[in-house]
């Protein structure tokens, strides 16, 4: 009898488990972290430096200094327009992040209920969207919202503020936003919020040109913004170039000629019995000192549409030009762990996996210092670290992804490589 009722006992806790999961048919999580084997070898890429936004770096050492700072701005922004029959400013945004406070809990995939309680992950929603509100207000009016106004604090604090797990919903920022400015047009105010971003974030990729996000996009964070902001929608680019060639504008060449990989079907390559890595191997491109020495040409795209504009014809591969430096590398990895992330947010991308189609395609380029050096000589990679360090960097990105070698936004521009140096041997 006691052990058929432990039994149950046993049962009972279960099924309450089981009825507590999300029974959506799509899981809300929009704000994910890194595994803690990926963050921990790698902190100086993956975690903040200096400011914390959202719950999973609150109150963590060596952050206290911004954190002091963004109360400063939290005063500053609340000032913005502020008149006597709105002395409770303060109050109305704890209101809010008080009601949205459920629904942004839900878009974290860890849960933290035991560390903050509903008051402070409300006073957090409120301090931390405030700061972002007030640091990309001082940005387009040519300050630098940083303690002392510190240039090295400030580009600290900007890719922090970008980081994958270091975010706060969106819609918590627009609701701040909306209290602050009230107006008569919501989509004009949308547009208002959006373009306090869009001016800072746009263009931040190398040779990338902006990209406004429509009015009516649904944005989840600050990464997916500046996403949108940097990374063309493939389809929406191949309709563009139709429509110019239509009209006798350009022959689909030079810039455009690239969207050929985008629109092809992928052709598999042979896969073995040995299974995903030997056909992860063939699927990739030779290094390029082998490519090289295979006969290929590499050169610095002179007007690339953006930085994922690679094009290669007659043996010579256009690659826009790069810098790999401390940002870009903070940068990108965030951008293939967000791609890479799942969730909703990353389900609806519209770029696909396009940054990690083309961190792929470097790092296979990149296996030694000497293919470092090959694109360096020709001005294709403008590399700030060591040639070393570059190799480990993309050596350690693309082994943490996950990605169909032969069905890629990419896969088509790798295949014709393989092809022409199979047959230039």
């Amino acid at each position: 009898m006691e052990s058929r009722f432990f039994r149950d006992a046993r049962v009972e806790a279960m099924q309450r488990r089981l009825d507590a999961v999300h029974s959506e048919p799509e899981d809300p999580y929009t704000i994910f972290r890194l595994p803690s084997a990926v963050r921990e070898r790698h902190p100086d890429l993956y975690e903040p430096k200096v400011v914390s936004v959202g719950p999973y770096y609150y109150g963590r050492a060596g952050l206290g200094a911004a954190q002091q700072h963004k109360w400063r701005l939290l005063r500053d922004f609340l000032s913005r327009g502020k008149n006597d029959k709105d002395d409770d400013r303060l109050g109305a945004c704890l209101r809010a992040a008080s009601a949205l406070e459920a629904d942004a809990r839900r878009c974290y995939a860890e849960g933290f209920d035991d560390e903050m309680s509903a008051d402070e992950f409300a006073e957090m929603l409120v301090l931390d969207g405030c700061f972002l509100l007030e640091f990309f207000l001082r940005k387009g009016e040519g300050q630098l919202a940083a303690p002392g106004g510190a240039k090295w604090a400030w580009q600290h604090m900007y890719h922090d503020v970008l980081l994958l797990d270091n975010q706060i919903p969106f819609f918590v920022v627009e609701k701040l936003h909306a209290l602050a400015f009230p107006g008569q047009d919501g989509a004009r105010d949308r547009d208002a919020l959006l373009d306090i971003f869009y001016k800072a974030l746009a263009g931040d990729l190398p040779s990338s040109r902006p990209i406004r996000p429509r009015s009516d996009k649904t944005i989840h964070h600050l990464l997916h913004l500046h996403y949108e902001c940097n990374v063309r929608n493939p389809s929406t680019d191949a309709g563009d170039i139709k429509a110019r060639k239509a009209n006798g504008i350009g022959n689909g060449d030079g810039n455009g000629a690239s969207l050929a990989v985008w629109k092809q079907s992928p052709v598999p390559s042979p896969r073995s019995s040995d299974g995903a890595v030997k056909g992860r191997l063939t699927s990739m491109v030779p290094q390029a000192a082998k490519m090289e020495e295979a006969g290929v040409t590499f050169k610095r795209k002179a007007t690339p549409r953006d930085m994922f504009d690679v094009t290669f014809r007659y043996g010579v591969l256009h690659v826009p030009a790069f810098v790999v430096d401390e940002a870009a590398k903070v940068l990108l990895a965030n951008l293939v762990a967000f791609e890479q992330g799942g969730g909703r947010a990353a389900r609806q991308l519209d770029g696909g996996n396009l940054v990690t189609g083309f961190v792929a395609l470097v790092g296979s380029l990149v296996n030694t210092p000497r293919d470092v050096e090959v694109l360096r000589r020709c001005g294709v990679m403008h590399c700030m670290v060591t040639h070393e360090e570059a190799v480990r960097y993309f050596s350690h990105v693309l082994q943490y992804t996950t990605m169909d070698y032969d069905r890629h936004l990419l896969a088509c521009l790798f295949r014709d490589i393989r092809e022409h140096c199979q047959w230039s041997r």
